[in-house]
């Protein structure tokens, strides 16, 4: 993936999903992912497998072509 696109994924998820919770952690819990790896986007560095980004959108109930859609991939 770009580092454009990288970014752009981390910014949506962060901006969008991680907000809604009092901490990393509990989002961390909530999406079934590391808290390390929810630092690591807020931090705009991941490079995410396609795994954990849809286990992301599923915890969201937000589909995965509409994320993409939304951040104009």
């Amino acid at each position: 993936m770009n580092d454009n696109l990288i970014q752009k994924l981390c910014k949506y998820i962060y901006t969008n999903f991680r907000v809604r919770y009092k901490s990393n952690r509990d989002f961390a819990l909530d999406c079934n992912v590391d808290e390390k790896t929810i630092r690591l986007i807020q931090q705009e560095k991941y490079n995410m497998s396609i795994k954990v980004l849809k286990q992301i959108c599923d915890s969201q109930d937000k589909k995965l072509s509409d994320v993409l859609l939304e951040i104009g991939e």
